[in-house]
């Protein structure tokens, strides 16, 4: 009887051995931090002898699905100046970014932090503000500026 009881449990506890099991499921997602810069026509025509205020002269398109976060630069290379190409000549601008002031008379611009770890996919406008100033008392030329955007994960 003994034989037989034994012989039962062992084949009793080697159906029922497995009760429950597990799988483990995994993907990735890949850091997307990407910045289109669309300008405006009159960006490339601006008209110095009239006063302009709050010209929107970009626009820009933010994505991000950094968990960091996202940082970005607005730099000019003559420092917030329209200068002419043939000259030393300076013509004094300001800029907006959605109403923020961008402070271009520093080497390194003004720098904007987001700080969200949710996936972000924003347009916002760069918009221009100037003192025209009468054709007489300007020397006459093409006056320039280049402006530089850049975006990095944090």
């Amino acid at each position: 009887r003994l034989i037989i009881f034994f012989c039962l449990f062992l084949v009793s506890s080697q159906a029922f051995s497995a009760l429950s099991g597990s799988a483990l499921f995994k993907g990735q997602v890949t850091r997307v931090v990407s910045l289109v810069v669309t300008a405006e026509p009159t960006a490339a025509s601006l008209d110095l002898t009239a006063s302009k205020s709050n010209l929107l002269v970009a626009t820009l398109n933010e994505k991000s699905n950094s968990k960091t976060g996202y940082k970005m630069t607005i730099s000019s290379a003559n420092r917030g100046k329209l200068k002419r190409v043939d000259g030393p000549e300076l013509f004094t601008y300001t800029m907006k970014l959605n109403g923020s002031n961008v402070n271009l008379s520093q080497v390194a611009g003004t720098t904007f932090t987001r700080s969200t770890s949710r996936p972000v996919n924003i347009n916002r406008n760069l918009k221009m503000s100037y003192v025209g100033k009468l054709p007489e008392l300007m020397v006459q030329g093409t006056y320039a500026d280049t402006i530089t955007i850049t975006i990095a994960a944090r």
